[in-house]
Formats: structure tokens, C-alpha cells, sequence
């Protein structure tokens, strides 16, 4: 990959320094040049305003697809997970500081379905979020999002709205100058209607939490090519009727839901020129312990799992700019 980008670079780089050749009407005068003498007393030139619309685009390759809520969705074949968007920053608004909306639409190509209308889309949802900083070291990300199932199945769910608010701490601070964070944070993640998104649950009107931390550290041995390792670790719980009710055929089974960890790297590919966006190539893996019944049972519904610990590997390329 390095390799092809850095042969792409050196491509355009020698394209760039080919001179132009102009046409007749281009060419320049051999008369002596007209000097214009600008008015002092004339005021400046306004400043040109540029656009200050950031967007993003990725796409990662999956060996299966389980949410963050542990549903085991798909285990075979290959999954492809779609993702762009626009960033829109607003400022500052009192005590919230670097305030953003974002928004976009994340789609999961499974190639393991067959479905006689809409083939391996499996998934498509759009978000909308504000995020903001608040006393330096707090972010808060508001989230809603409309999760849509375009499989022509009866049984298909139905439209799901919800809505996340969540609070992260950067503690970098804490550990000086080490490039290190331990970055703890709790997700309150509310199912406002629609199907139960995790199958066997409460359909709308409930909710959990997931509670979690996401240490991270940037190796810096190659300057133009940092790595970035993140281990996202959290549990999730919640209300009994969240994992399993009876309205949607489930059976209370405490108030855990899944366990996960991940390793995960993230490399700039800084040979690529900045005026066609950041890129970035991604790798890892995932971990989840599904600890609540329903989560089991709702996984072999959907994909035929029945092993509690599932592993998932990822590779990605993204951009932003």
C-alpha cells in the first residue's frame, strides 16, 4: 500500500512539473510592460472568505459484523462498512466550546445475503450529531441517529430511532508529555422507537449504558508515518426489558450485555499530497463476550452464531479533509 502510494505521489508530482505550453494568444508581449501605481490612500483589499466545511469518507473490510451492542448480524463472508460525511464547525456558545455538527450516512454491504431485491445491503443509517468541548478536557457528542433495513424479508425491521449522548474525558494531561491516554468515557444510549436493535428486547422506549475507556498511543520512530494503537475496552447494561421482553419474544436475563476489546492501528499515508484530503490506512481486531442470553439467541437468528466470544478482523482506508 505504501508502496503504490508513494508511486502515485512520485506520478503526480512529475506531472505537476510539466511546463504548459501556451497558445498564440497566450504568449506575452515583447512591448515594455504597463506599471499600474495603486492609490495609497485607496483601503486594502478585503480578505477573501473560504469555505469552512470539513468532510470525511472510509471504508473498512470485515470478516463479520457485530454492533457495539453485540449483536452477532453476519459472521460470514466478507462485510464492507461504508462511511462519509460533512463536518460543519459553529464556534464557541458560552461554556461549549468548538462546537461541530456532523452528519452523514454509514451503509453494511454483507456478501454472505442474497436477497432478491436489494442483493448484499444489508443496512443504511443516517446520523446527526453536535460535538463539543466543555472545560478544556470533556467532550460531549449528542447523537441521533434512523437505522434502515432495505431487505425485502417480512420479518425485516423496522425503521430504529435513537438517540446517544456521549461524555469523554482526555486525561492526557495526567500523563504529561508521554503521547499517552487512557481517554474514559460513558455512552447514554436511548431507543426512542422501532424495531429493538438488539432483536429480542423492548421495542422503543428503553435504553442502556455503556461505560468504557479507549487508551491510545502514537509510536513516532517513523516521522512522516506515526502508527496510532487504540484499545477500546467497555461493558454495556441496562434494563432487563432492553436485552430480552416478551413483546418481542425474548427473556429477561440480567441486566449485562456485552463485553468487548479491540486493538486497532491507524497510519497516515503521508505520502499522498494534503490537497486531495488526509488519508489514512486502518487495521485491527475486536473482541466481544456476549454475557446476556438474548444476545446469543438473537445472533443465531440472525447469522446462526452460538458461541459467545466472537472475533472480528478489519482493514480500512479513509480520508478527511
Amino acid at each position: 500500500m505504501i508502496a503504490k502510494c508513494l508511486g502515485r505521489a512520485l506520478i503526480v508530482a512529475a506531472l505537476s512539473s510539466i511546463p504548459v505550453v501556451a497558445s498564440a494568444e497566450d504568449q506575452p508581449s515583447t512591448s515594455a510592460p504597463l506599471t499600474l501605481m495603486a492609490d495609497p490612500a485607496a483601503p486594502p483589499p478585503a480578505p477573501v472568505e473560504t469555505p469552512n466545511i470539513h468532510g470525511f469518507a472510509a471504508v473498512s473490510f470485515k470478516t463479520a459484523y457485530v454492533t457495539p451492542r453485540g449483536l452477532v448480524v453476519e459472521n460470514q463472508g466478507l462485510v464492507i462498512q461504508p462511511v462519509a460525511g460533512l463536518v460543519l464547525p459553529l464556534g464557541d456558545a458560552g461554556v461549549f466550546k468548538n462546537l461541530a455538527v456532523v452528519s452523514g450516512v454509514w451503509n453494511s454491504i454483507n456478501t454472505h445475503q442474497s436477497d432478491t431485491n436489494v442483493g448484499p445491503w444489508n443496512e443504511m443509517d443516517f446520523f446527526v450529531a453536535v460535538n463539543s468541548t466543555v472545560a478544556n478536557d470533556f467532550n460531549l457528542s449528542l447523537t441521533y441517529g434512523a437505522w434502515n433495513f432495505p431487505q425485502s424479508t417480512e420479518a425485516k425491521p423496522s425503521t430504529e430511532h435513537n438517540i446517544d449522548l456521549k461524555i469523554s474525558y482526555n486525561d492526557s494531561k495526567l500523563w504529561g508529555n508521554s503521547g499517552f491516554a487512557l481517554n474514559p468515557y460513558v455512552d447514554l444510549w436511548w431507543a426512542v422507537s422501532g424495531s429493538s436493535t438488539v432483536v429480542l428486547g423492548k421495542q422503543g422506549d428503553t435504553g442502556y449504558v455503556e461505560l468504557g475507556i479507549a487508551p491510545s498511543y502514537t509510536f513516532k520512530q517513523m516521522k512522516d508515518y506515526p502508527v496510532t494503537v487504540t484499545v477500546p475496552t467497555y461493558f454495556s447494561v441496562g434494563p432487563e426489558g432492553y436485552w430480552g421482553a416478551a413483546e418481542s419474544g425474548g427473556t429477561p436475563d440480567g441486566n449485562f450485555g456485552v463485553f468487548s476489546t479491540a486493538i486497532n492501528a491507524s497510519m497516515p499515508l503521508s505520502c499522498i499530497p494534503a490537497r486531495y484530503g488526509h488519508w489514512h490506512v486502518d487495521a485491527g481486531v475486536s473482541y466481544f463476550y456476549l454475557i446476556n442470553d438474548n444476545l446469543l439467541d438473537a445472533g443465531n437468528i440472525l447469522s446462526g452464531n452460538d458461541d459467545r466470544s466472537v472475533f472480528v478482523g478489519s482493514m480500512g482506508i479513509g480520508f478527511n479533509f
